[in-house]
This record gives structure tokens, C-alpha cells and sequence, in this order.
């Protein structure tokens, strides 16, 4: 390959890459299960500070769904770090932001940087692990109204 075809193709599999962490986001902003279960690897594991440890596909998508049931609202704003990449595996970093009310009185809000490891896959490239380490939380009551998105949006 040439310099240009080689920067070309690192490109390519940047864009991949940071695709695959928006639609992570995107996904469990939506509570979309099965955008979210597409950017797993079926032998993945996926942690949240101490306590949340998810080791398989099904058991991640099992986890996602506990955390997102009874939720009036949740959102993540995903702002992606620097990639490195050595041949099919990825690693990259992604500080992120997360707020969520419900359920009943319950509320969420964090900023947090995920330690994440990819690999290319046949639909592109999927989380092998990705690992959120807290960096600020904060369960007290917040005001505000949580609204629905409008369906097909």
C-alpha cells in the first residue's frame, strides 16, 4: 500500500471507530436494545466504576436493560479521545457525560472517561471491553422535566 492508501485506510477506521462509540451513546440515550447489542463482540465485558461487571453479549445487553428500566429519561454525551490502532484491535478513550432520572425519585448524574478496546468485525468495528472509571457523581435531586422523543425521531 502507499502513504496515501495507508492514511487512507487509517482514516477510514477512525471514522469506524468513532462511529461505533456514537452509536453506543445514541442507543442508550434512545434505550434502543438492539443498536446497543450491535456494537458488542459477543465474548465482551463491560464494567461501570465498582460494581456494574458484565461478561458476554447477552449479559451486557441484560445489564443495559436493568440500568435502563424504569428510566423518565437518560442521557450520554460522548466526547471521543485519541485511537490507537494495531492491525484488527483498537484501543481508545472516551470522556463522557450521563444524567437520568427515575426510577420514582432516583437520580443520576456523572462525568466519567471509559477505557475502551475494540476490534473489526464483519459490520465494522465492536467494543472486546469498555470500562467506565467515575470521575464526578452525584445522586441528589435535580428539577426538570423529562420529555419523550417524538416517535421515528
Amino acid at each position: 500500500m502507499t502513504t496515501t492508501e495507508n492514511a487512507l485506510a487509517r482514516l477510514l477506521d477512525e471514522a469506524s471507530i468513532r462511529d461505533t462509540v456514537a452509536r453506543f451513546a445514541d442507543a442508550a440515550t434512545r434505550g434502543d436494545t438492539d443498536r446497543f447489542r450491535a456494537t458488542w463482540a459477543d465474548d465482551a465485558r463491560w464494567t461501570i466504576g465498582e460494581h456494574v461487571h458484565a461478561t458476554g453479549l447477552d449479559d451486557i445487553v441484560s445489564t443495559y436493560q436493568n440500568l435502563r428500566q424504569g428510566r423518565d429519561f437518560f442521557v450520554q454525551f460522548a466526547v471521543q479521545g485519541p485511537i490507537d490502532i494495531t492491525g484488527d484491535e483498537a484501543t481508545t478513550s472516551t470522556i463522557c457525560h450521563e444524567a437520568a432520572r427515575g426510577p420514582g425519585e432516583t437520580y443520576y448524574r456523572n462525568h466519567c472517561m471509559s477505557t475502551d478496546h475494540l476490534k473489526r468485525s464483519e459490520n465494522g468495528w465492536v467494543f472486546t471491553s469498555r470500562s467506565f472509571h467515575y470521575l464526578w457523581l452525584d445522586t441528589t435531586p435535580f428539577t426538570g422535566n423529562a420529555i419523550p422523543l417524538p416517535t421515528g425521531f
